[in-house]
């Protein structure tokens, strides 16, 4: 049963209010300002609507009103003002402070119920939107919850396969994820990118699985380094678009909503597109280049010069990042050379 406060000073009318409703709401009659203010503040409960008589001597209900909506704990109670004043501009103040409704005096018992009865009608259709958006949302949540345990999953299950497979291949990935994250920050940092913060997070961890495509092949392609024929280091290019292929497969059965599998996809691509259009698998150029496999082509060439043998050794932080220094403009994005260089002390600490 909803509550309804009645303010009225006029006791004949208070009375009138109260036998009207009170069969059908639960009726607190209050003869003052005052009191209703200090009921109202004091009460565990509180009333679904107040009617609220307009003149009522020291504190009309032109002041309680505004004591109302200046209080986080009261403003969201729908209030119906009772007056004997018959002008626009009385009823104008009392929609401009926030009523609801407004009953002119002298009002019948039917008028007053019925009013009563739409607002409460009103009252419970909000309600009942409220837990239906509660709900949606909620259930949007666990789903969205579902959702990224996948894509964990999917990540830490090829990170998996790779370390059973290879160990530097599985502790690279590690790498680059922690680079990624603080490239994008310091991206993040500069301004409008594209990416949100959501993005970003996904962006770093779906670079954990840049080289799936590896798994397909024979671990003599991939030995053969620098140093394999050419048709085994045109066969190790092809983990590109073995990599891309099969994240290709699971982002068709998404409707191709998933940001996750798109960023991953793209980086699985192009992380080997070059800035001047040499690389592959595509040749793109540019910003023809999606800007996470950009980013990820930087961080992928520092981690492999500073980790993997090349002629013999292992090249020092500030080898690493010399050789992408002087690649500016050619493998890679000059801007985006620019800001790597603002962080390579961070991405030293990440990687001693």
């Amino acid at each position: 049963m909803e509550k309804v406060m009645i303010v009225d000073d006029n006791m004949a009318n208070l009375i009138m209010a109260r036998k009207t409703l009170e069969d059908i709401y639960e009726v607190i009659p209050v003869s003052s300002g005052i009191s209703a203010l200090e009921c109202l503040n004091d009460m565990p409960e509180l009333p679904d609507l107040v009617l609220l008589d307009v003149d009522m001597p020291n504190v009309n209900g032109f002041q309680v009103i505004s004591e109302m909506k200046n209080k986080k704990k009261l403003m969201d109670i729908p209030i119906i003002f009772l007056t004997a004043q018959d002008d626009d501009i009385t009823e104008l103040e009392g929609y401009n402070l926030g009523a609801s409704d407004y009953i002119k005096k002298p009002y019948t018992a039917n008028l007053l119920k019925k009013r009563v009865d739409i607002q409460i009608q009103l009252i419970r259709q909000k309600r009942k939107l409220e837990e239906y958006t509660g709900n949606l949302a909620s259930s949007v949540q666990d789903k969205v919850k579902k959702i990224v345990e996948l894509q964990y999953s999917i990540v830490e299950m090829f990170v998996d396969m790779m370390e059973k497979r290879d160990s530097f291949a599985a502790q690279h990935a590690k790498r680059v994820e922690k680079d990624m994250d603080l490239f994008l920050s310091a991206l993040m940092r500069k301004g409008d990118t594209g990416f949100t913060a959501d993005d970003c997070a996904t962006i770093s961890f779906a670079s954990k699985i840049h080289d799936v495509g590896k798994l397909c092949l024979l671990d003599k392609y991939l030995l053969s380094g620098e140093n394999g024929s050419a048709f085994e280091i045109e066969a190790v290019k092809t983990h590109t678009t073995l990599g891309a292929d099969t994240i290709s497969k699971i982002t068709q059965l998404s409707n191709n909503s998933n940001n996750f599998l798109k960023y991953a996809q793209n980086m699985c691509r192009s992380h080997h597109e070059n800035w001047d259009g040499t690389g592959y698998p595509d040749k793109l150029s540019q910003t023809e280049i999606p800007l996470e496999a950009r980013m990820l082509a930087i961080v992928n060439t520092y981690d492999n010069l500073r980790y993997s043998i090349n002629n013999g050794k292992q090249l020092t932080h500030q080898e690493a990042v010399m050789k992408i220094k002087f690649s500016k403009f050619t493998l890679f994005d000059p801007d985006l050379v620019d800001l790597f260089l603002e962080i390579e002390w961070d991405i030293a600490s990440l990687n001693p």
